[in-house]
Order: structure tokens, then sequence, then C-alpha cells
């Protein structure tokens, strides 16, 4: 008999603050669980957000390989659940209630495998503590799932819409801020549903789909910014009806005027790293504090108390996953097993590909690079124009790991060598090309349809409220 697999992603985890001296939550059953298993403190996530990453994880493969513009997760033809499928594995799952994740959920064998927005919360979704967290160890407790069975739990709880703190970790012992609070509870959790499995015939998997901005005191960038709703009473007030739209947003641009001021008051003498984290979220970022994972193997053999600093990235996790259970396959992927590092074998650092998350189309604000261990590298998604180098970027990350200081136009030796390894990475086979085609899937969609997918990027805090979805116009055939 396999054994089976409990996999937890807890989304917008950073690596730094899972494990390590950043962090100022209270993780002492994860510690428990580091000492006890193999921790990658050097894993990479090759996007920002979570479909694409999910697309990555699930596929092993590098998102231009899959769809750069989809909402959804495509699980592609023999995809790794359709691997574990065939070796006898049963899926279940607990997993956010998406028309973004519903792939997924396809492949769940419990029915009851979504969870959704708890009326009246300004949360999008449940989250541990409220509900989700006794809905997992009841399923476990109820020993429903035939073995040997793959249990996937996705959780939400630090998702950037709202997070909120469980009453009982709102103090200072268990973190700095919001985010870090939560952290802390989420280890309690994660230890109580740990406690209900057999860890000797059971390998868990604990990572995350990317890191997150968050701010490092609660006085962040959103203490800053103007609310177009406020400022639109207040145009209501002082200007007479058939103006107050005009007026306030006259009072709006006032007002960025201040915030700007009061931003660049508020920001002298902090590193550009310091200015980050001020940011509450931040998209189209490829910084390590949203491409730094944490990834933790422990239980069915896997070595205990081994930290490995080598860069792997989130495309190996499945790979590695195999080999430790035991399942053979044959089809390629960019990813590949782990497991000659939990023997202290010799193993080959890779640059790993960077890409942000575009929704439905690609802009120009979007980047595309690479990280070795040694350098991070990324640019604009449209090139180079005019040799331009204020938007492309390059850190020495062994002398600057927390990326302050831009050495492109210092170093363009090292960018031209830099581009040309993503040049070599970015050339897909067309055998490997993906057939979706987001704008024709677009354009298929229902009016319906795709008011569902822009209420949840909303609800997600991908897109911001005033924003739409367009559809593509027609080619006039």
């Amino acid at each position: 008999m396999k054994p089976n697999i409990l996999f937890f992603l807890l989304d917008s985890v950073r690596a730094d603050k899972f494990y390590g001296p950043n962090k100022t939550s209270t993780t002492s059953n994860l510690d428990v669980l580091i000492k006890n298993g193999t921790y990658f403190n050097q894993a990479i996530s090759s996007t920002d957000a979570t479909i694409l990453s999910l697309n990555s994880f699930f596929n092993s493969l590098y998102s231009y390989k899959i769809d750069n513009r989809s909402w959804k997760i495509i699980l592609k033809e023999n995809n790794n659940l359709e691997i574990l499928k065939n070796n006898g594995y049963h899926i279940f799952g607990t997993i956010p209630g998406t028309t973004s994740m519903a792939a997924m959920s396809e492949y769940c064998e419990n029915e009851d495998n979504e969870y959704r927005a708890i009326p009246g919360e300004e949360n999008p979704f449940e989250e541990f503590n409220s509900s989700v967290g006794k809905k997992i160890i009841n399923f476990l407790e109820s020993n429903t799932m035939q073995e040997p069975w793959f249990y996937y739990i996705h959780s939400h709880d630090l998702h950037p819409k709202k997070i909120t703190v469980p009453k009982e970790f709102d103090d200072e012992k268990f973190g700095k801020n919001k985010y870090e609070r939560v952290i802390s509870s989420m280890d309690k959790w994660v230890h109580d549903i740990i406690s209900k499995i057999d860890l000797s015939k059971t390998l868990v998997v604990i990572t995350s789909d990317h890191g997150i901005h968050y701010p490092i005191n609660e006085q962040g960038y959103s203490y800053f910014e103007p609310k177009f709703e406020t400022e639109l009473n207040i145009g209501k007030k002082i200007m007479p009806h058939s103006t107050h739209k005009v007026g306030a947003k006259m009072i709006v641009s006032i007002r960025n005027k201040v915030r700007d001021l009061r931003l660049e008051k508020a920001n002298k003498g902090l590193s550009p790293y310091e200015i980050r984290s001020r940011r509450p979220h931040v998209t189209l970022s490829i910084f390590d504090e949203s491409i730094r994972i944490p990834l933790l193997f422990v239980g069915y053999n896997t070595p205990n108390r081994k930290i490995i600093s080598q860069q792997v990235s989130g495309v190996d996790i499945f790979p590695t996953i195999f080999e430790i259970v035991g399942i053979d396959y044959t089809q390629k992927t960019d990813g590949r097993s782990l497991v000659p590092l939990f023997k202290d074998m010799e193993f080959e650092e890779k640059p790993i590909y960077l890409h942000t998350t575009p929704h439905v189309k690609i802009t120009s604000d979007d980047k595309v690079g690479l990280r070795t261990p040694e350098f991070k590298y990324f640019r604009l998604v449209d090139g180079i124009q005019d040799k331009n180098v204020e938007d492309v970027y390059l850190y020495d990350l062994k002398n600057d790991p927390f990326e302050n200081n831009n050495l492109a136009k210092r170093n363009p030796n090292k960018v031209k060598e830099m581009e040309s390894i993503l040049q070599t990475m970015s050339k897909i086979p067309e055998s490997s090309t993906n057939e979706a085609d987001p704008k024709k899937e677009l354009s298929e969609l229902t009016e319906e349809q795709l008011k569902t997918i822009e209420a949840e990027l909303k609800n997600l805090g991908y897109i911001k409220e005033t924003d739409s979805i367009t559809r593509p116009k027609s080619s006039g055939h």
C-alpha cells in the first residue's frame, strides 16, 4: 500500500514570515514539524499570484507553457492529479469555491469539497478559525477516505482582500502585525489537523503559492489612501447635485497630491525594501517578498532535522512527491525530484523562470525574469525599449538579499548575460504550446460568466472595484 499524502497550500505565506529570524509570529508547532522534517529555505514560486502558481505546481511546468492570461486553473493532459489517480490514489480536497478553482474541484471525490464566503462578513472566504478547520478535522475523523489518499487543503486566511485575526491571537506576543498573528493562529490549526493522521504512513507537504507584501507596521500605504466613496460624499455636500461627481474627483485629486507629499515625508530615509513593506498588497511584483515560499516535507520517508539551502522551484514539488511515494512517470516537465538533496547528493541549481500574473490580458506593467542562486533579473514583458534601463532590475542576492540596490545600470554585461538565459528559457517547443486561446475563451463567455469572474477577482483583491473585464473585439471574420 502506498502512503497517504496530505498537501497544505497556505495561500499568501511568505517564506521569511514562516521560518527564520525575520518572523515575529509564534509557530511552535510548525517549528517542531520543521525539526522533524526537511525544509527548503530557498524555495521559489515562478509567479506572484495563486492561479498561475497552481498551474505550475499541478502541471510541473512554467507558466508560459500553460497560459499567462488565464483566470482559472488549467490541468493539462497527464497533470499531476491525473498521475496520482492513475496510480491508485483517491483525491480529496477542501478548497475555495471559485470559478478559477473548478478544475481541481472536479477531481475531488468528496462532494463537499468547496467552502465559500460567509454571509455578512468582509472576507471573501471562510477561514480555519471560522469553520474550515473544524470541517477538515471532522472529515479526517470520519474515516471515509479510501486509502491511499491525496488530500489537498487550501487555506485562505492570509489572502490580501482582508485579514481577520482571531480574538485569542490578537496580541503582540503572537506577532507585530495582523499578518503574523494570523500565521500564529494557522500554526495551531496545522497542528490540530496533522494530529489526526499517522505520520508514519502519510507524507505531509506544507507550502504556499506565493508570498505577499504586507505592512511591517499597521501604518502602511493604506493609511494614506483617499477613499473615493468618502470623497464622493464630501463632494455631494459642497457641490451642486449636477456636479458632485466632478467635485468628488477634484477632491480626490487634491487628496492624492497631499498623500504623495505625506508619503514622500514618511518614506524619507527608508530603503526600497522598507518602502515596499509599507504597501498592503503589491501586484505585478517578483521581488522575493512575493515569490519566496515555504516548502516542508515531513512524515513518510523523509529525513528529519534537515534544512536545505539550495534554490529549488515550485515545479519541483510533485516530482519529489512522486519519488518519495514510489510513482514512476515519463512525461517531460520543468520540475525534477529533490530527493537527491535529502541524501546529500550532488544537485545542480538551475535558473528559475519568473513572471507576474496578468489577469485576462497582458499589460505593459507585467514583468518577466529569472532567479539564480546569486542574482535576480527582471524587466517589463515588452522588453528593453530604446535601451531604457529604468524598468530593468538586477540584484545581487548574496550581498543584497532585500533587493535594495538595482545594479542594472552599473552592470550591463550581467544584464546581457541574464537576458540571454531568459531568452533561452522562454523558447517554447511547438509541441508544448497550449491549445487554449484566452482571447477566444473570453469572447465565448456569457455576460453572466464575465460578471462572475469579475466579481471573484474583485473579491480576491486582484482587480480594483472600478475595474472591469472587457470582451476582446471581433477580428471581423
